[in-house]
């Protein structure tokens, strides 16, 4: 539902959904959820968006943000655009790749299970093919303008793959804003501007 423009709910709603699953009790989540994803329907039917049509489109790349840590978000779209889609820990990352669950035995169920893991494409401290190809995914998929990469400070495995994506990413034409930060509030400023001056290249 996030693919269309424009765009039914904000990022910061979504990252909220998103995390709201690993506390609550999985029945009423279920039952919110669905809710939620027929009103979102109904938005997309009706044309009708939380930003205005052709709002410049987002992808988050990089670290996960601990609840409610989401200093990055909010300054994204205070600043004109609208986050579509996160590449990390509480992104699709956690539902993307689902388990097999046709096993007859415990031996074939946590095979499965074994290779659900394998998927797993968290930043790692060795070549990491497979991230990049799904940041590039994600940016075709969701019809993005830019991917903004986020570092938190001393969580080494993202911050040492930051520049290689970056790179990456800026040799294959895509936009790539890389931010590398921590969880307090005193250089909201300087990252405001950041993002403003990125999102106004963009347009």
């Amino acid at each position: 539902m996030r693919k269309a423009d424009p765009a039914p709910i904000s990022g910061l709603d979504a990252l909220l959904a998103n995390q709201v699953y690993f506390y609550d009790d999985p029945v009423r989540f279920t039952k919110s959820v669905n809710s939620l994803f027929d009103e979102l329907e109904k938005r997309i039917e009706n044309n009708e968006g939380v930003f205005p049509k052709e709002t410049p489109r987002l992808l988050l790349s990089g670290c996960p943000m601990a609840v409610p840590k989401w200093k990055l978000p909010w300054i994204i779209e205070t600043s004109g655009a609208v986050v579509v889609g996160e590449e990390s820990c509480v992104g699709e990352r956690g539902t993307r790749n689902l388990t097999d669950d046709s096993g007859g035995t415990v031996e074939e169920l946590m095979e499965a299970i074994v290779e659900r893991y394998f998927q797993v494409d968290c930043a790692i401290f060795t070549p990491n093919p497979d991230r990049l190809n799904h940041v590039v995914e994600m940016f075709e998929k969701y019809d993005t303008d830019g991917v903004i990469h986020y570092g938190l400070q001393f969580c080494q495995p993202y911050l040492m793959e930051a520049m290689p994506i970056e790179k990456s990413l800026e040799a294959k034409g895509i936009p790539t804003l890389r931010i590398d930060t921590d969880y307090t509030m005193e250089d909201v400023g300087q990252l405001k501007s950041r993002v403003e001056a990125f999102i106004e290249q963009l347009k």
